[in-house]
């Protein structure tokens, strides 16, 4: 009944989108309708962040813009796949109570770090990108941008904004992994400085290759602005995403040898075998409401408020499949068992914060200073729940029993209240010293003060305030109009609490902190073509590591290094030729700790990483283009397994391929596959499941737009 009540939700929400679609069409005048131009990734794209002033082009920071047009084309349905673009960017698995979009970048976890329309956006759940303009991933310490954590970088997703164009748009589609999906948009002009926009969404979906797992989500997005091109602009925007699912853990590691000796790798079982149980569930509600509002003051000088209050809600359960025991060389896998560990519970959180900064340009002595003052304050919570379960039913490792009945026991694990309270003070200045030279200056002081109270299984209590400051210093050098070099200098801190949690082990500790340096080159080669280059290390110089004489507790003694090179191209080659890639290399360790890990890779940060789409017109009705992707091998964690084994997955390719035909101007076809040779690799990683990635898949897309 409830999976009835779930489709029956999907479909009125579809119907719903369609039908707003068609409302909104015929309530205007079909001759004077037209699209909104394709968002390029240009450099003169200017990030949100208030304290970035200049475009990607003139940043002293490696910046991917993936747009709108980008994800259209890849037929991409989910933030984390949209991810893959940038090479700075590999996947992590959901773990224990943790969902939801879980990367690293450049090394460095970014779960906490995703922001959008340049403010947190808190929750733990699967983002659709419906109604995204575009995702810009700005790699290295943001703190001073952004707030605390964003070691290795952050996410923002820009949210598509109500125009004066008006637009109606909508696409279907149906894919071999089950999908189906129905997207509309509607761009609504309601006078002279006003316009309404709604975009909705419906998706059910299964994962390629891979038996029971399924996904199902429905979202709304409506966005109001008014006084566009005033002095005055207000905008008032909302997101509601509801996503049910049957989720999937993938398959265990297996430690076959000698600890010290041999390396532990995913059990090498069939592709389609599935470890949980068919009433296994994941169900998240997200509700974000932002007003932002922008007043001209004169004399050059602008003031910017941002308010967002959010909720999130969220309950699971799922099997996370293990095998404890050391297998001796030899075993037949079809004689081992696969205990299944039951990770459930349920909680809320919740977000309001208020933005408000001045950004304005004064000259003093032959110098032009754009200048930027804020300050933040806020308030986050998170009162999760999680249970423990006894007597769940193991299963083979081979041909498990996917039909079998969930009989654990659950009982209440943690019952956990938190709360932050959250202010920052932050100023910058550009300094265009002369016609070729331009100094960026950006300083930050942020107040985290956290409360954390556990009911279970003993009462425990613990609160930790801290106050860091961050800065910035860049300095930029245009050799030619085309070119900017640069040499960029930053930091950034986490503070123990960042993950909205406390602990006896970590309710004392200060933040960790990073410091990077980068230097590189950006060259607008094509009018909307950016070309870059950079070389940059990140060192954190006091990494939490668990104490040699008291594992139980963390101590602030590990140094962890990132350094490399990173290059990619992003825009038009012509008007006809799109391309987004690049190619990241990362020498990423643990360069000193007191426990067995120094040396060591860092998790999830792959050697080589290599990402390119492209997309060309090749004239007339027919649009062609794909992908490649290459990622070297990846460990779960820098430190042994429980017996004492490396865990390590194999690196692997992967291609996309792309065939667009134009039935006429306002209907076309489109026909995707991914992972086009059906290449067998490993996802997500964590050091006690590993994700299975998706098999060869093919969706068809009609789109209609006018």
């Amino acid at each position: 009944m409830a999976l009835f009540n779930h489709r029956r939700r999907l479909a009125r929400l579809a119907w719903g989108a369609a039908l707003a679609l068609a409302v909104a069409g015929a309530a205007r005048s079909g001759p004077d309708a037209s699209g909104v131009a394709p968002l390029t990734v240009d450099g003169q794209r200017q990030p949100a962040a208030p304290l970035l002033t200049q475009p990607v082009a003139a940043t002293a920071q490696t910046i991917t813009v993936i747009p709108a047009e980008v994800i259209e084309l890849s037929a991409v349905t989910e933030l984390r796949d949209v991810l893959r673009f940038d090479p700075s960017v590999s996947a992590h698995a959901d773990e224990d109570s943790g969902q939801g979009d879980n990367v690293q970048i450049r090394g460095f976890s970014a779960r906490f770090d995703v922001y959008r329309d340049g403010q947190l956006d808190l929750g733990q759940y699967y983002r659709d990108p419906f109604d995204l303009a575009a995702v810009e991933v700005l790699t290295g310490p943001s703190s001073v941008a952004f707030g605390r954590g964003s070691t290795g970088g952050v996410i923002d997703d820009i949210a598509k904004a109500p125009t004066p164009q008006a637009l109606d748009a909508a696409a279907l589609s149906f894919g071999t992994d089950h999908l189906a999906r129905l997207t509309a948009d509607v761009d609504a002009p309601l006078g002279p400085g006003a316009a309404f926009r709604i975009n909705g969404m419906g998706t059910t979906t299964g994962v390629a290759g891979r038996d029971v797992a399924r996904y199902r989500r429905a979202a709304v997005s409506p966005a109001l602005a008014l006084g566009l091109g005033g002095a005055t602009e207000l905008s008032l925007s909302w997101l509601h995403q509801t996503q049910w699912d049957r989720p999937d853990y993938g398959v265990p590691w297996i430690d076959i040898g000698v600890p010290g000796r041999d390396v532990s790798h995913p059990a090498a079982v069939p592709w389609h075998d599935f470890y949980g149980f068919k009433d296994d569930y994941s169900h998240t509600d997200a509700d974000v409401g932002t007003a932002r509002l922008t007043h001209d003051l004169g004399g050059g000088w602008t003031l910017t408020n941002q308010l967002r209050a959010a909720a999130y809600a969220r309950s699971y359960r799922i099997a996370e499949p293990t095998i404890a025991p050391i297998v001796a060389p030899g075993t037949p896998l079809a004689a081992l068992a696969v205990a299944r560990t039951e990770r459930g519970g349920h909680s809320s959180e919740s977000l309001v914060e208020d933005d408000l900064d001045a950004t304005g340009e004064v000259s003093t002595f032959g110098v032009t200073h754009t200048l930027v003052v804020g300050a933040a304050l806020g308030r986050q919570t998170s009162d999760p729940t999680t249970l423990s379960f006894s007597g769940v039913p193991g299963t083979r490792l081979v041909d498990p029993d996917e039909d079998q009945a969930f009989s654990g026991v659950a009982k209440p694990k943690t019952v956990v209240r938190f709360s932050a309270d959250t202010a920052a003070a932050y100023a910058g200045d550009t300094a265009q010293l002369a016609p070729a030279w331009q100094l960026d200056l950006g300083a930050r002081v942020d107040r985290f003060a956290a409360r954390f109270s556990n009911a279970v299984p003993a009462p425990a209590a613990f609160d930790h305030t801290d106050v860091a400051a961050t800065w910035r210093a860049a300095l930029v050098w245009r050799p030619a109009p085309s070119v900017h070099a640069y040499l960029m200098a930053g930091t950034s801190f986490d503070p123990s609490a960042e993950g909205l949690s406390l602990s006896a082990s970590t309710a004392d500790l200060a933040p960790e902190t990073t410091r990077t340096l980068e230097t590189g080159v950006k060259w607008q080669a094509a009018p909307a073509l950016l070309v870059t280059g950079a070389l940059f290390r990140t060192t954190m110089f006091n990494a939490r590591e668990p104490s040699p004489t008291d594992p139980t507790l963390q101590i602030l003694a590990g140094t962890e290094r990132v350094q490399g090179l990173e290059l990619a191209a992003q825009g038009r080659v012509t008007a006809r030729w799109l391309v987004l890639g690049g190619y990241t290399f990362l020498d990423a360790r643990v360069v000193a700790s007191p426990d067995d890990d120094s040396g060591q890779p860092l998790q999830d940060a792959p050697r080589h990483n290599l990402r390119l789409f492209t997309a060309y017109d090749v004239g007339g009705r027919w649009t062609v283009g794909g992908g490649l992707g290459y990622q070297s091998s990846r460990v779960p964690a820098s430190v042994p397994d429980a017996n004492g084994f490396r865990q390590q997955v194999p690196g692997y390719w992967t291609a996309s391929a792309l065939l667009r035909y134009r039935l006429g101007p306002h209907l076309q076809l489109q026909l995707n596959a991914d992972n086009l040779f059906d290449a067998h690799y490993y996802d997500g990683l964590d050091d006690n499941h590993v994700n299975v990635g998706a098999g060869r898949s093919i969706h068809l897309t009609i789109a209609a737009e006018r």
